[in-house]
């Protein structure tokens, strides 16, 4: 008997659905949500996640498996054993929702992004669910190193504005100090009057006027550089300043009441102490040149009163040698109260000198024609030589190399301070425009501090940005117009 082939395939497909519908060949499908668990937390905290899972079919032997995390560089891991579930069933119903929590125990990680999956495994098949971790430092460090940067940013501004100043004006009088006290005694007025201006600055520095300090500190050197630059030729006429002292002091000259010779010895001094005031070197010769000149003409004055009294002496007749007498103490007496200024008075005074001797030698006077001055010289009058001034061109480069060397020794004794605070100004003026605000650096990087102390040190770019930047780079370009100008 034949079995018809439609009867056949009737029992295969009855057959094949029969096994489909068993349990054995049954495909469950579970539905997990979230898909994937992001945290962004900060270390020390304990964070948990609510994991649900529903699957339409039974599921058996269900396992969840956790593994380490690594951060991107694989350098660092979150251990297994940080992440832990507190409940896992074994069995899920069909259709029934499970809340599965993922506690996280941050207390022991670092800061960074940790990666890795949770795997969920059972009897028909696993599934994986992404984990991503990203993790900062507390914020009271970060908040610490920012009120630092802030702290150092006013202590910089506070230096700027009035210690840097300060400081400046001291390495500058400690350095000029050294300069003029090591030519004291050559450079006479001009260390005089370059020691006067120091004392101002130091007096104004203490007070607190740094303004005040630093005119007074160009002052000095201004005066000083006048020196240094001619100095030869200020040498010269020091010189030449000495020999008229010397004449001013000679018995003839230093024992006379005449208002003369003390109006010249003021004015001598005076044209000393008054040289930092000049321009050149041949504006003080002028001045002793005239004043030699004054000299002369009073030497030549006394001189010829001299030879007056001599005529007078010679005068046969007692009656016309009184007379004579009470004419030559009269001009004697003008010649005492004249002063060099009238030139008009001294002219009259020669006049009449000159007059009288013409009468006595009508009268039959005699005497020697030669007067030999006190200093024993046979010329009438002292006759001294303007000494001559040098051309600066040929002095220039000598002194320029000693001045280089002067500029050059600042640097070995300036102080610490000014040369850390111009070097740190331009290097921390660049660091500071990379910071963009507390809340770019900490709040909205979930792995604040995985880079450890560069997370920090912008930071502190940034809080020393809100003053210094404003003023540092103020001040250097400031700096760098006044070196192009």
């Amino acid at each position: 008997m034949k079995i018809p082939h439609i009867s056949i395939l009737k029992s295969l497909f009855l057959t094949l659905f029969i096994l489909i519908e068993s349990p054995a060949f049954a495909q469950a499908e579970v539905v997990i949500n979230p898909r994937a668990i992001t945290v962004n937390g900060t270390r020390g905290e304990s964070i948990t996640r609510t994991v649900t899972l529903r699957t339409n079919e039974k599921i058996n032997n269900l396992k969840i498996v956790t593994s380490d995390l690594l951060s991107a560089d694989n350098n660092s891991i979150l251990p297994a054993e940080a992440i832990k579930l507190t409940s896992s069933p074994t069995q899920v119903i069909p259709q029934e929702l499970i809340s599965l929590p993922v506690k996280f125990n941050l207390q022991a990680a670092s800061s960074g992004e940790f990666t890795g999956e949770i795997v969920l495994t059972y009897e028909a098949g696993e599934k994986t669910i992404p984990v991503i971790i990203r993790l900062k430092d507390p914020w009271p460090l970060p908040l610490i190193a920012l009120l630092f940067g802030i702290i150092i940013g006013m202590a910089v501004s506070a230096y700027s504005s009035q210690g840097k100043l300060s400081d400046e004006v001291t390495v500058n009088l400690e350095n000029l100090r050294i300069q003029i006290d090591s030519d004291k005694v050559e450079a006479r007025s001009f260390w005089s009057r370059a020691d006067m201006y120091l004392t101002v600055a130091k007096q104004a520095r203490d007070a607190k006027q740094i303004t005040d300090a630093q005119t007074a500190l160009n002052n000095a050197k201004e005066v000083w550089n006048k020196w240094i630059y001619q100095r030869s030729n200020w040498y010269i006429q020091f010189g030449y300043y000495d020999r008229l002292r010397n004449r001013l002091n000679q018995d003839d000259l230093r024992d006379t009441s005449a208002l003369y010779i003390q109006a010249l010895d003021r004015d001598l001094e005076q044209y000393l102490q008054n040289s930092p005031v000049l321009s050149t070197p041949s504006e003080l010769q002028q001045l002793l040149d005239k004043l030699s000149q004054k000299i002369n003409t009073y030497l030549q004055l006394k001189t010829q009163l001299e030879k007056l009294k001599d005529l007078i002496s010679v005068l046969d007749q007692p009656e016309q040698r009184y007379e004579w007498e009470d004419k030559a103490s009269e001009l004697t007496q003008r010649l005492y109260m004249l002063f060099p200024s009238q030139e008009t008075e001294i002219q009259t005074l020669q006049t009449d000198i000159n007059t009288s001797i013409e009468k006595l030698r009508g009268l039959g006077a005699q005497v020697s024609e030669v007067f030999k001055s006190v200093d024993g010289s046979p010329e009438v009058g002292l006759v001294i030589q303007a000494p001559s001034v040098w051309n600066k061109d040929s002095l220039q480069v000598p002194f320029l190399v000693k001045r280089w060397r002067a500029v050059a020794s600042l640097w070995q004794t300036a102080n610490g301070r000014l040369r850390l605070f111009y070097l740190s100004s331009y290097l921390i003026s660049f660091t500071v425009f990379a910071g963009s605000g507390f809340n770019q650096l900490y709040w909205t990087k979930p792995t604040f501090g995985a880079n450890g102390w560069g997370d920090y040190f912008a930071l502190l770019a940034l809080g020393f940005g809100a003053e210094a930047t404003r003023n540092v780079v103020t001040q250097v370009a400031r700096k760098a117009d006044e070196s192009t100008s």
